[in-house]
């Protein structure tokens, strides 16, 4: 019979036992050296891709009319992407990629050509003072001749922008901005660059076998100047601003020096912010006040008050819906003769976010070339477009495109079919993200 005194022995001899273990499990973990600290975060950031992308273009010299009118052709596209950045504080970061593209017509070989893509981006944040510098060059190694549109009446509607784009040329955009908040307030001066450099050789259409040639005009606009801005409600701000600038346009293939360089003065009024967590906004519109820096030819008005608009909203009612919306409107020296036009882009787009693979999407854009006297020329270019996205792994992307463009030209008195035509394209990617 085991009594009270016997179970209360057999307790603390148990108990004596185990004490030793206890207390050298206790030393054991006070003794351990404390946790080591995570490792530090390199400031060092890398990044790589390969995109394939098979397309067929219904028209590949966008001609309804003359010997290359509908040429059709398989486009195989493949793209390489690396990128660097650097972040160590706040107050400096910079991003560098590199992203080469080759392009194979495989009906149409003088179409062929590499786009060498380039980046290099700065900035930082230091208290109220907030940077940036932005760098961005195409170099497009192509075909050193220009196309020759025959049979047609006229080059396509607003120059072939499409054919124009695998022909040698180099194209560089800079912005430049630093923004001082102060309180509600804030100032940024701001500065812009774009320079159009076309590579292609110069020749007359009297030429024996270039009857029908397109002659490039490279071109360049620079300017800057300053926008301020007040919180009018949280995260929306009203600005003001006013640009001072320079367009330049080079010669032609004549010799002759363009009439149409000038400067211009421009007189902005916006909103940007967030006036809602559904809604994004960030406009600029105002007056272009020009004044050309030489005479410029009969029946064009040099004081004709002509309007800049940058203009985009990002609105999304639910988390899975995304519209934007997008107007562009500014005049330039045109890229194909000594004249100048304004450039006006409507865009509308819808996206739908299924899931977390896939998405699909609609758009519609009207893009138009408007020709200042004593050029009379008027083209809309519409755009439809469709797409769909499926992600199939966390580094591979799929995407399937499909695009049709028809055109409206309005030159009186002239023929107009080599101006307007229908193009298709469909188009199938996979993306690869290391």
């Amino acid at each position: 019979m085991i009594t009270q005194a016997s179970l209360k022995a057999v307790l603390l001899s148990i108990g004596g036992l185990l004490l030793p273990v206890v207390l050298c499990a206790q030393t054991a973990s006070s003794s351990d050296a404390p946790p080591k600290p995570a490792p530090a975060k390199s400031p060092w950031t890398f990044s790589a891709g390969m995109v394939v992308k098979e397309s067929f273009d219904s028209n590949v010299f966008i001609q309804d009319h003359g010997d290359l009118a509908n040429r059709q052709s398989w486009v195989t596209s493949l793209m390489s992407g690396v990128g660097a950045g650097y972040q160590d504080s706040p107050e400096f970061r910079v991003l560098a990629s590199y992203s080469p593209e080759v392009v194979f017509y495989h009906s149409e070989s003088s179409e062929d050509h590499v786009a060498h893509c380039g980046t290099l981006n700065l900035g930082g944040n230091a208290g109220d003072t907030t940077w940036d510098v932005l760098n961005g060059i195409v170099w497009i190694d192509g075909n050193n001749l220009g196309p020759r549109f025959t049979g047609g009446g006229d080059i396509p509607a607003i120059g072939g922008i499409p054919v124009r784009d695998r022909r040698d040329a180099a194209i560089y955009r800079s912005s430049i901005r630093v923004t001082q908040t102060l309180g509600k307030f804030f100032l940024r001066p701001t500065f812009n660059s774009y320079l159009h450099d076309f590579q292609t050789e110069f020749h007359q259409t009297t030429e024996p076998g270039f009857a029908g040639y397109e002659n490039y005009i490279s071109r360049y606009d620079i300017g800057g100047g300053l926008d301020a801005g007040y919180e009018v409600a949280a995260r929306t701000w009203l600005v003001l601003g006013y640009r001072y600038g320079h367009q330049e346009q080079s010669e032609n293939q004549f010799g002759l020096s363009s009439p149409f360089c000038n400067n211009y003065h421009r007189f902005l009024v916006g909103i940007e912010g967030a006036p809602t967590g559904w809604l994004k906004l960030n406009m600029m519109a105002g007056p272009d006040v020009r004044d050309f820096t030489s005479a410029t030819p009969a029946g064009f008005d040099p004081n004709e008050l002509l309007y800049f608009v940058d203009a985009s909203a990002s609105i999304t009612p639910t988390r899975q819906d995304t519209v934007t919306v997008k107007l562009t409107r500014y005049e330039q020296p045109a890229f194909s003769s000594h004249s100048m036009y304004e450039d006006i882009v409507y865009d509308v787009s819808y996206r739908r976010k299924f899931n977390d693979r896939l998405t699909a999407g609609v758009g519609f854009k009207v893009y138009g070339g408007d020709w200042q006297a004593p050029v009379n020329r008027d083209d809309w270019i519409y755009t439809p477009s469709a797409m769909l996205a499926c992600n199939f792994t966390k580094h591979l992307t799929g995407d399937l495109a499909y695009s049709y463009d028809w055109v409206d030209s309005e030159v009186p008195g002239t023929i107009t079919a080599g101006r307007e035509f229908t193009r298709h394209i469909v188009s199938l990617g996979l993306k690869y993200a290391f």
